[in-house]
């Protein structure tokens, strides 16, 4: 029987170049009342494309969340570039966004500490509880994990290096020939994913597919100091169909011009719409 997988990574919720729902709520001390943060237009846009996603691939079988819902304390840059220091904001935030889906079955994996750990403990395994993530091993976010659906076995997992634009098949290809290398320490597999990188890419042969997924968070001030021209994320997600021992794959892939640099011409300030 045909099913459906969707992978969506590093939505990072509660970074404000990040996704976010039209009203996240902002905790306060008591007894003030609970208040409104006010996206902002990249997150409008962010948030009208997720929309579109959680729509029209509504109801998978199976949704995996591959590391890092959210975007964690910055504690590095003092908090300055979230929407709020309180992970319970974050992640009811996440929540609500996972929601939309309405996934028949979920399963998450786990991040880097820095966005998901608060000294030491992992708060994707709390997230993974309030979602009602499929436990795997005991762990409501493994650092990995194989998946087999209709005859097709998934290697899952967050992390992978990093390359720049002219080296990005490198880290990923080497993974799969790892993976391939010492399949019987492991567990053989057709599709290997990883995430992290922030970008969308793929390379495979007759038999099988290495791919990172795209994210959901824009260029940050971390990723301008490294380069401010190169680095740039694909925002989207993948949607795998798998069937008798077959799979495809698509990507729903968007372009924001909202996130465009500010252009200067003749004195005058011009932003993209």
């Amino acid at each position: 029987m045909k099913k459906t997988i969707v992978v969506v990574s590093d939505v990072q919720d509660g970074h404000k170049l990040s996704i976010c729902s039209d009203a996240p709520k902002l905790s306060q001390l008591p007894p003030a009342e609970p208040t409104i943060y006010r996206p902002n237009r990249i997150q409008k846009a962010l948030f009208t494309a997720w929309k579109e996603v959680t729509t029209e691939w509504n109801k998978p079988d199976i949704l995996v969340i591959n590391g890092e819902p959210i975007e964690g304390q910055q504690y590095k840059n003092m908090g300055t570039e979230v929407w709020s220091t309180d992970l319970n904001d974050q992640l009811n935030d996440a929540q609500k966004l996972i929601e939309m889906f309405k996934a028949k079955k979920i399963y998450t994996t786990r991040g880097s500490d820095y966005h998901v750990s608060l000294k030491g403990v992992p708060l994707e395994e709390a997230f993974g509880k309030m979602i009602g993530a499929t436990p795997v091993g005991g762990y409501y976010a493994p650092y990995e994990f194989f998946l087999e659906e209709e005859g097709v076995t998934f290697d899952i997992s967050h992390h992978v290096g990093y390359n720049m634009e002219f080296y990005r098949s490198t880290a990923i290809t080497r993974e799969m020939a790892f993976a391939k290398l010492n399949e019987s320490h492991r567990w053989p597999a057709k599709v290997l994913i990883r995430s992290h990188v922030h970008y969308y890419w793929y390379v495979g042969s007759t038999s099988h597919l290495s791919m990172t997924t795209p994210c959901w968070k824009l260029q940050d001030w971390f990723m301008r100091r490294k380069t401010s021209a190169g680095g740039m994320p694909d925002i989207g997600a993948v949607r795998f169909t798998v069937e008798d021992g077959k799979f495809d794959w698509e990507a729903k892939i968007f372009k924001l011009p909202a996130f465009k640099p500010i252009f200067i011409r003749d004195g005058k300030e011009i932003k993209a719409k």
